[in-house]
């Protein structure tokens, strides 16, 4: 099974996140991230959201880890020192990755990764926006089966389609977004996409 390290600007985008949980759900990836990174989201969550959202995001590392308790990449700084990065503060980053012996790594950042530097370890480095989009390509029927159930799930308030298509948009998965916005709900043994 493919293994995607989470960077902790990927973390941050709530919708998102529930996006790349629900696909690794249905086992289509497996999530990895470290603590460091969860504590950079939840400093930058507590920067720049409203208070009310910032005590939901208190509760996403331990939902995130709850929910998938192998996915937790620890590492200790000592052993950062040996990556050399365009910014240091991302060495943890790479060392959780390199540990965890993720296939990716996603990061909005993908200037602070050299892909050269990611090949000795055989990580790829992909934006956020690519990562479901590469899951889409492999297995489109459990792809869109999983946004489906998602999109399901809002009760508080209700999503549609062409809405939940828009804040992923705004969290800048713009090709995902243009991708979803053909998933219908199924009938029988057609297909989840509109022909």
């Amino acid at each position: 099974m493919l293994s995607v390290f989470l960077d902790a600007n990927v973390i941050y985008s709530i919708t998102l996140t529930d996006v790349l949980l629900t696909l690794a759900e249905h086992d289509l990836f497996l999530p990895l991230w470290s603590p460091n990174a969860l504590q950079e989201a939840q400093e930058a969550a507590s920067r720049t959201l409203p208070d009310a959202a910032q005590q939901a995001f208190r509760k996403r590392p331990i939902m995130m880890d709850q929910a998938f308790p192998e996915s937790s990449i620890h590492v200790e700084e000592s052993e950062w020192s040996q990556f050399d990065l365009p910014d240091p503060d991302d060495r943890h980053v790479l060392a959780a990755a390199a540990q965890g012996q993720a296939d990716a790594l996603t990061t909005r950042n993908i200037k602070d990764f050299p892909q050269k530097l990611l090949d000795s370890f055989s990580i790829q480095v992909i934006t956020p926006d690519d990562l479901p989009c590469v899951l889409l390509r492999r297995n489109p029927e459990a792809t869109a089966s999983a946004i489906r159930e998602l999109i399901d799930s809002r009760h508080r308030p209700p999503i549609n389609i062409p809405d939940f298509a828009k804040r992923l948009e705004r969290s800048g998965a713009t090709q995902f977004a243009a991708a979803i916005a053909h998933i219908r709900q199924p009938f029988g043994n057609h297909s989840y996409f509109d022909q």
